[in-house]
């Protein structure tokens, strides 16, 4: 028997916790992790949506490290949908925070910090089946578009955390300025991902796995928790044996790590950890 989908995702936000803030407290916790990193709030307006983002860049900006965030709150119960999809916990920002790259983007998804249902654009559509959705992934994109603009990057760098890693790699997947990928805890195959969990498909949203040609020469890190039970290291197995045919993708499990706790600690050293491709045959592998 397949479990809906709404059962599986309450069961993951409990283990990052069943007590639910109201959305003023989760912003202000985020205002928190930001302001003791120097990341300024910008709101983006993209075609579709209103995307929030922070930013801290340095006078001249090379290489701009983007990090977007997590699914959030997408349901209150085991069968409704939350109204606002504001993470109770922003793993994204915090990881983002811990960066001391001298540029460096946070990017919400869609509807994140902005209202929920009442924001612009906003059904539950786009937390739930259409979460990867092209609608999510063309704002987050052009948003993507409006902060190497606004910091004059010449390339960039995408780092995502759960979710935020589906959308990353879906992004890496159609831009040509991006020089290395890292995900963390984050369902590279999302049709493996409902079937591991056996609940129903992500019906409106876009899967990496049927991308991931036109990865394998982008230099990228996929960590996974081993002890993560939401998405464990089986559900990325196959997808990053395609992903590395090149040499140019590692699958790196951390011991000890979950899906929500853990990675914090654990970006104090891995924040700096800088894909590469490995040299074949004595020549080395270029993206």
């Amino acid at each position: 028997m397949r479990l809906n989908l709404a059962l599986f995702c309450l069961l993951t936000l409990c283990l990052i916790g069943c007590t639910v803030a109201p959305p003023a407290e989760r912003a202000a916790q985020a205002d928190n992790i930001a302001r003791g990193s120097g990341l300024q709030p910008l709101l983006i307006e993209t075609g579709t949506f209103d995307i929030h983002a922070r930013l801290r860049a340095a006078s001249d900006t090379s290489l701009l490290v983007i990090y977007i965030e997590g699914d959030g709150l997408a349901w209150r119960t085991r069968n409704t949908p939350s109204t606002d999809p504001t993470p109770l916990e922003p793993v994204a920002l915090r990881l983002a925070a811990a960066d001391d790259a001298p540029s460096v983007a946070w990017l919400a998804r869609p509807c994140q910090f902005a209202g929920g249902e009442t924001a612009r654009n906003c059904t539950k559509t786009w937390w739930t089946d259409g979460r990867y959705g092209e609608a999510v992934i063309d704002s987050l994109n052009a948003s993507i578009d409006t902060l190497k603009q606004r910091t004059g990057a010449a390339t960039l760098a995408l780092v995502g955390y759960s979710g935020g890693g589906t959308v990353a790699t879906l992004i890496a997947a159609r831009r040509d300025d991006i020089v290395w990928l890292k995900t963390v805890a984050s369902p590279l195959d999302t049709e493996a991902f409902t079937t591991h969990h056996k609940v129903t498909p992500l019906s409106a949203s876009l899967n990496p796995a049927d991308h991931a040609p036109r990865l394998t020469r982008l230099p990228q890190i996929h960590y996974v928790g081993s002890d993560d039970a939401v998405v464990p290291p089986d559900i990325n197995q196959a997808i990053a044996s395609r992903l590395s045919e090149e040499g140019c993708a590692t699958l790196r499990i951390m011991p000890g790590i979950g899906h929500g706790a853990g990675w914090s600690e654990a970006w104090r050293t891995r924040a700096s950890e800088i894909p590469a491709c490995e040299a074949r045959n004595g020549q080395p592998t270029s993206p």
